[in-house]
């Protein structure tokens, strides 16, 4: 995989949308309308030794992987807050709340309009409801299970995954 270009990437080129059915059609929701950041922190664990001889070996050890998505203002049409609102409203836990999303590079094109992308499962921890001007449900995004790679055409807003052998 060779990521190709020169200069800065813009942030708006790696996103996360929620996954949802329309009927039969998967269909992908993007997060970040109100957001100037939007990261997937790695919480890695660091180990450091230094032995006698005066070297030092290290090793790193992943983490629980979590995005918070902070603000998230409630709008009628998002698919997503439609989710919160039921995790709210419902009291919902444990496998409820576990849902389908993706993480979109769009600064690696892997084919003409197609981009690298992985679908992964993410446990929902809804913060808070409320708020003053608008509706806001701040989130967390406690990603969970295996990534499915693929590839995300923007056009069509359809994910297709790598074939693995």
């Amino acid at each position: 995989m060779a990521i190709t270009g020169t200069g800065k990437i813009k942030r708006e080129k790696h996103l996360i949308g929620y996954v949802y059915k329309n009927g039969e059609t998967e269909e992908i929701e993007l997060i970040g309308k109100d957001n100037d950041e939007l990261s997937r922190e790695l919480n890695n664990e660091v180990e450091s030794k230094r032995n006698v001889l005066g070297e030092t070996t290290t090793e790193v050890t992943q983490g629980n992987h979590v995005t918070t998505v902070d603000p998230f203002i409630g709008r009628y049409e998002s698919k997503l807050f439609q989710k919160l609102d039921d995790i709210y409203n419902n009291d919902l836990e444990l496998d409820d709340v576990v849902e389908e999303f993706i993480d979109i590079s769009e600064y690696d094109e892997i084919s003409e309009g197609k981009f690298r992308a992985f679908k992964q499962k993410g446990a929902i921890d809804l913060k808070s409801l409320g708020g003053q001007k608008s509706l806001g449900s701040p989130f967390d995004i406690n990603w969970v299970g295996k990534k499915t790679h693929g590839t995300f055409d923007p056009a069509t807003k359809v994910f297709t995954p790598t074939e693995t052998v």
